[in-house]
């Protein structure tokens, strides 16, 4: 009679532990605040009673159990029936950034409630340099998945499309303009800089041309020998010499301004934050 010998059983080891460790993180971040529209509850139920409009059917499909498909081929699976798309409508983020970038988005709603928000500052200045008004309404994950079968954090309206839903944004859009911000001006200030720099180029040309006048005068002998140890040149006090020793006369050579350039205060530093895990991950089972 055998018997098996007495095996420890080995804990299961995965790579996904059970609960989330909060980790907190230090992050470089702007120190300028960043435009944010984000809509009020009225506002956005004005939007959303706009957005059911245009809502379409969504057949259920129930995704069947791997066991029940998997001796099946794949041409032979079941699959979930074509969802119709509303013309006019863009969804996701990169694909709406392009559209912007090239001015052919009339109208943009983004979710508020999105985690982390920089992912959107680029579109949002996006939106600010082409003057296309934005809105952030909470919620908009939920209402476009409802609607339109597809959960997206930016919903895009085009040019000359869904023309009552672009004139809505607009109209709200207008109750959170952005607060005016001077803006730096790097081309009166390169401007300022750069005339400074032509009058110290004309005054080294100047020096070039009297010195090379006064070097043409004297007569040139190519054969001279030293027959005394004395010095030769002999300068007439010490500042001429130390401005001769600083003074360079080469060709092709442009001054260097002596002007103290005193240090500019335009740009803010960044900000170090500290920024914790998102605690409403979705865990994949």
């Amino acid at each position: 009679m055998s018997t098996d010998a007495a095996v420890l059983k080995r804990k299961k080891t995965t790579i996904s532990k059970g609960t989330i460790k909060k980790t907190i993180k230090n992050v470089i971040c702007r120190p300028d605040a960043v435009y944010w529209p984000a809509v009020t509850e009225a506002e956005g139920k004005e939007l959303v009673t706009i957005l059911n409009k245009y809502k379409v059917d969504i057949p259920e499909f129930k995704k069947p159990h791997w066991k029940d498909i998997k001796l099946l081929p794949k041409s032979e699976r079941p699959k979930q029936p074509p969802i119709k798309r509303v013309e006019g409508l863009v969804f996701g983020l990169s694909e709406c950034l392009n559209l912007v970038e090239n001015r052919q988005i009339a109208a943009l709603i983004l979710e508020n409630e999105i985690n982390p928000k920089a992912i959107i500052h680029p579109l949002l200045e996006a939106c600010h340099k082409t003057s296309t008004p934005v809105l952030c309404m909470t919620g908009l994950k939920k209402i476009s998945s409802n609607n339109f079968g597809i959960a997206t954090s930016c919903l895009g309206i085009k040019l000359n499309i869904l023309t009552d839903v672009t004139k809505k944004i607009i109209e709200i859009s207008r109750k959170h303009k952005p607060h005016n911000v001077q803006e730096i001006s790097v081309i009166n200030f390169t401007g300022t800089e750069k005339d400074k720099q032509d009058i110290d180029m004309k005054d080294s040309i100047e020096n070039i041309k009297t010195e090379s006048d006064a070097t043409s005068n004297v007569s040139h002998y190519p054969y001279l020998y030293r027959s005394d140890k004395k010095r030769v040149f002999v300068p007439a006090s010490i500042e001429k010499v130390e401005k001769i020793n600083k003074d360079f006369i080469g060709q092709d050579f442009i001054a260097i301004s002596s002007n103290d350039v005193k240090d500019r205060k335009e740009y803010k530093k960044m900000i170090v934050k500290r920024i914790s895990n998102n605690p409403n991950r979705v865990k994949v089972k």
